[in-house]
């Protein structure tokens, strides 16, 4: 008998689960998105990238560990698909530098040195001077007190290996459909039955998956499910073209500032979670999630991460992104079945970070299979009897540290 899954959402996250999914005996999988083909308006576009596998949860940390793994595997795959030297592969493991500029980050760094350890990654304390020495463009030996290095870390190009998850998937009998608007879900007798499409089509399903970021509530809602999930707006700049390209560099945090910076081989760039609050409501969105640069106070917040910097390599910013993404009550996705509302799942709310090892465990579920420890914590039921008010406000304050969880 067939099985008729239908995913909404075509960004890394649902590309990696019609992957995880296609091929699979009597699964019929077909994945939705109103973005046109080789385009992705949701928050795939506009990721940084950063793939850091040690989580503020083990189920975190092991879902990266598991979507490195797949990464890794998929940048070979695109690799010997003869995939044009465009400037970089889908995931280089660059690893990150985590920098402290004060006595209490420094006691902060070797506290998740000690995590790190426990969790068996690799991670080593470096001084001013070699953490300048790693990332010289990033970090300022002057104000630097210590780094923290994870080698293992890295850096993915989720349009790339949406691609290839996606060239996978449709390998294995998968059905992309472009420029599909879904408006509504089809519920019948307590339970999901597929999809509406914007032209009137219905699309039957005997699973529908939402994997539509930030319009998920959106979707949700119309269902009578509440998808405790809050769209926010962050900026992103991005340095003008450098003439030479050097091996690229770690990813850098500094994780008292809530400030990040990326090399992204041909330039650089740099994001700051310490602004003032700007989340956006679902109904206001566009068909991108991506609003206008808003000046004030974006502008202030962007100068003050670029301060960090070594003065010799500040940059003025030539493109500016307002990108928006999703923050939840306790930091950590939506992934799983709605109870309440048999078949229909969750997986929102996933960064690139853990966008396939987060697919895979849900594959292994949809298919009745133990997913892994932990896998439960991330319900998207978890938060039912709720007020919606104060879940937002509990997102929200996760927003300036965004790392942390609980």
């Amino acid at each position: 008998m067939t099985r008729r899954i239908v995913i909404v959402g075509a960004g890394i996250v649902g590309s990696s689960l019609a992957g995880a999914l296609a091929g699979r005996d009597g699964c019929e999988v077909t994945v939705l998105d109103r973005s046109p083909a080789g385009r992705l308006y949701g928050s795939t576009g506009h990721a940084p990238g950063y793939v850091g596998v040690l989580g503020e949860s083990p189920v975190l940390t092991d879902l990266a560990r598991a979507t490195v793994r797949i990464y890794r595997d998929l940048t070979d795959d695109d690799a010997a698909g003869g995939a044009p030297p465009d400037g970089g592969a889908g995931f280089e493991e660059t690893g990150c530098l985590e920098v402290a500029t004060s006595p209490a980050a420094y006691g902060t760094l070797r506290g998740r040195a000690a995590r790190a350890a426990a969790a068996g990654l690799a991670a080593r304390l470096v001084g001013p001077e070699e953490a300048a020495a790693l990332a010289p463009r990033f970090v300022d030996a002057e104000t630097a007190v210590a780094g923290l290095h994870f080698p293992g870390d890295g850096t993915a190009r989720a349009g790339l290996l949406t691609a290839v998850q996606r060239r996978r998937a449709e390998a294995e009998g998968a059905e992309f459909a472009d420029g599909a608007e879904v408006t509504g879900l089809e519920i019948r007798a307590g339970r999901a039955h597929g999809v509406w499409l914007a032209d009137g089509t219905l699309v039957p399903a005997d699973d529908t998956v939402l994997a539509s970021g930030v319009w998920g509530p959106l979707l949700a809602a119309r269902a009578g499910v509440q998808l405790p999930l809050t769209p926010v707006a962050h900026p992103y700049v991005y340095g003008g073209p450098r003439r030479e390209r050097h091996p690229r560099g770690p990813f850098v945090r500094w994780p008292e500032h809530h400030v990040y910076a990326r090399d992204h081989g041909d330039r650089d760039g740099i994001g700051t979670y310490d602004h003032e609050l700007r989340p956006v409501a679902p109904a206001d969105l566009g068909v991108r999630a991506e609003e206008p640069w808003p000046g004030e106070p974006f502008d202030g917040a962007v100068a003050a991460a670029l301060a960090l910097l070594p003065a010799a390599h500040r940059f003025a910013p030539a493109v500016r992104l307002n990108g928006v993404f999703s923050v939840t009550p306790d930091n950590m996705p939506l992934l799983g079945p709605f109870d309440g509302l048999p078949g229909l799942w969750s997986a929102t709310a996933v960064w690139v970070t853990h966008a396939a090892g987060a697919a895979a465990a849900l594959a292994e579920a949809m298919d009745g299979d133990e997913p892994g420890a932990g896998f439960a914590a991330l319900s998207p039921d978890r938060f039912a009897g709720e007020p919606a008010g104060v879940l937002r406000r509990r997102a929200l304050r996760h927003y300036n540290d965004i790392y942390a969880a609980g």
